[in-house]
């Protein structure tokens, strides 16, 4: 495969998912909502998996496909990405204000469930019983939610699922979203894997840069909405369920499925990760306004680290 045609792959596969993931949202919440459940209810299953499904979909893909720096690095990258690079450009769009609780509660909360991630992969593996340990760690994540913020999960929702549709409309979206995910994940795995082949990179560093990237696309785009729109809590609050998320569900899920090993050079890309979810917490509780000069340094430090993990020992 040529180095052209992986790309092509990569892209292809990133937009399937992306579409697939949107699908699969619209057409859940309407057949929740149509069947009695609450909008609150929707919010926290159907709309919290949706946000994930790429992220989940394209590391589980990598993992039964033998590549796990792929899966790892995905997660690993999307953090990174959602802290530097979409907040820092957030903040650039215009000025983001961090709220007492969520520096004092939910930050907190990041940082410690990245601390217990990063715990777990100190042997550079992460067995199914680990993945598991994530993935229940997703319970009490979301019982937080539920008792935080119901109120807001509840209007947001109303707006979001709209006027209802037949029911075999939403079915057959979220059939056709389940089918994109899978051809999605499986074309982007195929694609990153053979550009890194090609470019004489490692899967990781791919994983940690380019799936990433794509992969976080709709949190960028919700989050420059949120922020054009003075809604700070949104777009602090994308970033912080992003990650979590990530660490718990996709991570943990990914490893139930298949147990994950991963190259010593990963580990630099796992302590950067950690590194920057503990300077958003410093940031924010020294200064609760991440202003456009931070989001400038934000994207510096992003673009810096993206050029710096080809050189980190063991990329190429």
């Amino acid at each position: 495969m040529s180095i052209l045609l992986a790309i092509v792959l990569l892209i292809v596969g990133l937009a399937v998912l992306i579409v697939g993931a949107e699908m699969l949202v619209k057409g859940a919440a309407q057949i929740a909502t149509q069947l009695g459940l609450s909008h609150f209810a929707v919010g926290v299953t159907v709309v919290a998996f949706g946000t994930s499904a790429p992220e989940m979909f394209a590391s589980v893909g990598a993992a039964v496909q033998g590549v796990p720096d792929l899966a790892i690095g995905n997660v690993v990258g999307s953090n990174i990405a959602n802290i530097l690079l979409i907040l820092g450009i957030g903040s650039v769009v215009a000025p983001i204000g961090v709220h007492r609780r969520v520096r004092m509660v939910e930050l907190p909360i990041m940082v410690a469930i990245t601390v217990g991630a990063v715990l777990l992969v100190l042997d550079q593996r992460l067995s199914r019983v680990e993945g598991g340990l994530l993935a229940a760690g997703l319970i009490g994540y979301v019982i937080f939610i539920i008792r935080a913020h119901k109120e807001d999960i509840e209007h947001g929702l109303e707006d979001a699922v709209g006027k209802p549709k037949p029911i075999w409309i939403d079915l057959l979206l979220v059939i056709a979203g389940i089918v994109g995910l899978g051809l999605g994940a499986k074309a982007l795995v195929a694609g990153a894997s053979q550009l890194a082949l090609r470019a004489g990179v490692s899967e990781g560093v791919v994983g940690t840069t380019i799936v990433a990237f794509g992969t976080s696309l709709p949190e960028l785009a919700a989050t420059i909405r949120a922020a054009t729109k003075k809604q700070s809590d949104i777009a602090v609050g994308n970033v912080i369920g992003s990650n979590v998320f990530n660490l718990l569900s996709v991570l943990g899920v990914t490893a139930l499925v298949s147990p994950l090993t991963m190259d010593a050079s990963m580990m630099a890309h796992v302590w950067i990760m950690l590194g920057v979810s503990v300077l958003l917490l410093v940031l924010c509780v020294v200064r609760p306004v991440l202003g456009r000069v931070v989001g400038s340094v934000f994207v510096l430090l992003y673009l810096t680290y993206v050029i710096v993990s080809y050189a980190i020992p063991g990329s190429n």
